[in-house]
């Protein structure tokens, strides 16, 4: 599998939804089977859609909430660097785990997730990481049982399995019953799954415009290989996803024509 399967002393959970959000309440509690030691550093507020983005120009204020447990005003991604970096400095985590996201993250969401972001960022610094999210159509429809069910179950399998070297990995769980969840496949990411972006201009109290945004995705194949094709065929999609984005690596190198002048001379 590449790499070797781990025990972990100290998990690091954060989320994207915000540090109130019930995902991470089932992400902490699955999680005490896999670490004596479980930190919550997590967004004080929902931070969807910020990525993999740091706070580099405004300071970050942390907040206590009790034994491990710490509230940041940034980013999932600032979660892990400032989790990291300062309040586990003398014994940094061994695991990140984020989520569980209320809602999909599978094609063009990867590049927006905050929930993928803080994975990213763990991948980064050199710790393990994988991130959750439970597939809904509107989070107050968000089938927890389902992942308190399925969630444990996933996370034993690569603690004592390992998964590919350099990387982190993406974990959808369909919003399906748990009963009719029977195993997992491996994924590509969806590509261009984004059909077109809308934008509402409204007019506030005061006259002045204001903007909402809202992704339109178009629908899966249910017979194909990428993560949100599987997750609508009912199974579990696992991706392992990588911090080098580049392509055409092995294609030769070329020479500038020279000058026409020097060409002359």
């Amino acid at each position: 599998m590449g790499m070797k399967p781990h025990h972990y002393e100290r998990i690091l959970i954060t989320n994207d939804d915000g540090i109130d959000a019930p995902g991470i309440e089932a992400l902490a509690e699955m999680a005490k089977e896999f670490a004596p030691e479980i930190w919550i550093i997590a967004p004080q507020h929902d931070e969807s859609g910020t990525g993999q983005s740091l706070s580099l120009h405004h300071p970050l204020r942390v907040y206590p909430r009790g034994e491990r447990h710490w509230a940041v005003a940034g980013t999932p991604a600032d979660c892990v660097a400032i989790g990291a970096s300062y309040i586990m400095k003398r014994h940094p985590p061994s695991l990140i785990l984020s989520g569980i996201n209320a809602g999909s993250n599978t094609g063009d969401d990867v590049n927006l997730s905050g929930t993928l972001g803080a994975a990213f960022m763990g991948q980064m610094l050199g710790i393990p990481a994988i991130a959750l999210s439970l597939s809904c159509v509107r989070r107050a429809q968000a089938k927890w049982e389902t992942a308190r069910a399925i969630g444990p179950k996933i996370l034993r399998h690569f603690i004592e399995t390992g998964w590919p070297e350099n990387t982190c990995l993406s974990i959808n769980i369909p919003d399906r019953p748990p009963e009719k969840i029977t195993g997992f496949s491996w994924a590509r990411q969806g590509i261009r799954t984004t059909t077109h972006i809308h934008v509402d201009r409204r007019i506030d109290m005061r006259d002045q415009d204001y903007f909402w945004m809202t992704l339109h995705d178009q629908e899966p194949d249910a017979k194909g290989i990428f993560d949100h094709e599987i997750l609508h065929r009912g199974d579990v999609a696992v991706t392992a996803l990588s911090l080098d984005r580049s392509v055409g690596v092995n294609l030769p190198r070329v020479v500038f024509d020279a000058p026409r002048s020097a060409v002359n001379e």
